[in-house]
């Protein structure tokens, strides 16, 4: 996988997480922290931040070492993997965060296409 691709993947990851904690653990103690993000052993220079709780936390930096660990050269989807890393319990896990989460910021991204395309034609 090139430094690219991880540090979008790693991007994306955070962006589904951070949505689902916003959204359902909104009750829940949350501390704004960064992550610096390093692939095979480089460090990229490059840090993002999170607001998340210690659940959702837990679950990004699971994520983000099972990225850093992807023995693809070109990396497969998760679900499409010959080999899967993630233990059952963490895929179930994050396939619930990506799905509410995808399922949602894809209808926010529709309805700020539509909000400008009609400002626009207006």
């Amino acid at each position: 996988m090139t430094e690219e691709k991880f540090i979008t993947d790693s991007e994306t990851v955070l962006k589904f997480i951070q949505y689902y904690c916003d959204h359902q653990h909104h009750n829940e103690e949350k501390k704004e922290e960064t992550i610096r993000l390093v692939y095979d052993g480089r460090d990229l220079k490059r840090s993002v931040e999170y607001n998340l709780c210690t659940e959702c936390k837990q679950t990004l930096f699971y994520s983000y070492i099972k990225l850093q660990t992807c023995p693809y050269e070109e990396k497969p989807k998760c679900r499409k993997c010959p080999k899967p890393c993630y233990g059952k319990y963490e895929w179930k896990k994050l396939a619930k965060i990506m799905k509410y989460s995808g399922m949602r910021l894809g209808l926010l991204k529709i309805r700020t296409m539509f909000k400008r395309n009609k400002k626009e034609s207006a």
